[in-house]
């Protein structure tokens, strides 16, 4: 797959077997919660309650299909860096930010997962390039710090949340505990007796 980050939107088409967007938001979730593995037609057409046909009236076939939701997963970017540059705290904005588009976070996960598929790697790498760039600012506000030891614990965070978070764990107050660690990280000031001269 040729991954265009220029050229990202919402999929449009509708039809009698419904609408293409419904097969990606059911594909994106099922991707989200189970992984690629679980992205087989009878799977997404049955959770759908449609026939395989109107899958297929859509795309040409799976890998079509998961070409897609890659781009489905661009385009919810794009709306989710757009509205994290807004932000002014990062506790609660961006937190609640990240709660409220916990889909989109499992949907990462699933790419760190199976990032030795090249496709899910480039668009791994494409999305945490863009929400560094947006969070950064913030980010070093809420730590107190510069925007380089901003920008180096955000990649340890970031990483720590797509290792440590669950479907039942996720939410604001393991994010704010969680967060809570880089921080104290952030401002830990080694004691002079530890002091190498």
């Amino acid at each position: 797959m040729n991954l265009d980050f220029g050229k990202i939107g919402k999929s449009t088409g509708a039809g009698k077997r419904g609408s293409m967007q419904n097969w990606l938001d059911e594909g994106y979730a099922i991707f989200s919660s189970e992984g690629p593995s679980a992205i087989q037609v009878e799977r997404v057409a049955r959770s759908m309650k449609k026939n395989k046909s109107g899958f297929y009236y859509f795309f040409k076939d799976r890998e079509t299909f998961v070409d897609s939701l890659m781009q489905e997963h661009l385009s919810r970017l794009d709306a989710i860096t757009y509205r994290i540059r807004a932000i002014r705290d990062f506790d609660p904005d961006y937190m609640n930010l990240m709660v409220a588009h916990r889909e989109v976070v499992f949907f990462q996960i699933q790419l760190v997962k199976n990032r030795e598929v090249t496709q899910f790697q480039e668009v791994l790498e494409h999305f945490n390039l863009r929400i560094a760039g947006a969070v950064i600012p913030v980010w070093s506000d809420y730590l107190e710090s510069s925007v380089e030891v901003a920008d180096k614990l955000w990649a340890l965070t970031r990483d720590a949340i797509y290792c440590r978070a669950s479907q039942e764990s996720f939410g604001l107050e393991w994010l704010r505990e969680l967060m809570e660690e880089a921080r104290l990280v952030a401002g830990y000031q080694p004691s002079r007796s530890l002091a190498y001269s």
